[in-house]
C-alpha cells in the first residue's frame, strides 16, 4: 500500500498493490468507461442499460467537477465528505462517504484531521447500506483495512500522517 497525493496537502488516495492506478484516477476511469458500464449493468440487473451508462457518466463529470472546485477555489473537502455513520463523526481516522446530492458515485475516504482525507476506494451506489452489494461491501473491508494500516503505521493526525507520507519516499 502506498499513499499519493491528489490536490494539495488535503486530498490523497490509496495505490493498492498490483493496480495501476491510485484509486481515486482508477475509479474515475472506471466510472467513464462504457464497456466497463454496460458490463456492470447487466451483471447488476439493470433494465435501461443506456439510461444507467448516461447516469454514471454525468455522476463521474459531476464528482470530478465538484472536487476540482474545490481544489480551484481552496474550499475544504468536508463541503464533499460526510461520517460514513453518525457514531464516525468524531472519531480519529473516521470513515468517510464523498456525496453529492442525486448521484450514484460515491469515494469512500479515511479522514486523518480537520480537510485532509485519504481515499480508500469507491463504488456505484447500488443498495441502501453498504453491506447489501458486494461492492459496497467490499469497500467497507477496504475502509477497515486502510485504517487499521494507519494506526499500524502511527498515524492519528496530520502530523504524523505527513511523517509516513515521509517514510515512504
Amino acid at each position: 500500500m502506498k499513499i499519493v497525493r491528489i490536490f494539495a496537502d488535503q486530498l490523497f488516495a490509496f495505490h493498492y498493490e498490483g493496480e495501476a492506478d491510485n484509486e481515486y484516477d482508477r475509479l474515475m476511469e472506471l466510472w467513464t468507461d462504457i464497456t466497463f458500464l454496460k458490463a456492470y449493468a447487466n451483471e447488476n440487473n439493470i433494465t435501461d442499460v443506456k439510461e444507467f451508462v448516461n447516469e454514471i457518466l454525468q455522476d463521474a463529470e459531476q464528482i470530478q467537477d465538484y472536487i476540482e472546485k474545490l481544489n480551484n477555489k481552496n474550499e475544504p473537502y468536508e463541503l464533499y465528505f460526510e461520517p460514513l455513520q453518525y457514531s464516525e463523526k468524531n472519531k480519529i481516522l473516521a470513515y468517510q462517504k464523498g456525496k453529492i446530492k442525486k448521484n450514484n458515485l460515491r469515494y469512500y475516504a479515511i479522514k486523518v484531521d480537520t480537510n485532509c482525507f485519504v481515499i480508500t476506494g469507491g463504488a456505484i451506489k447500488m443498495s441502501q447500506t453498504m453491506q447489501e452489494h458486494p461492492d459496497t461491501a467490499n469497500e467497507l473491508t477496504k475502509l477497515k483495512a486502510a485504517r487499521l494500516y494507519l494506526n499500524g503505521n502511527g498515524v492519528f493526525d496530520e502530523d504524523s500522517f505527513f511523517e509516513l507520507l515521509i517514510e515512504q519516499q
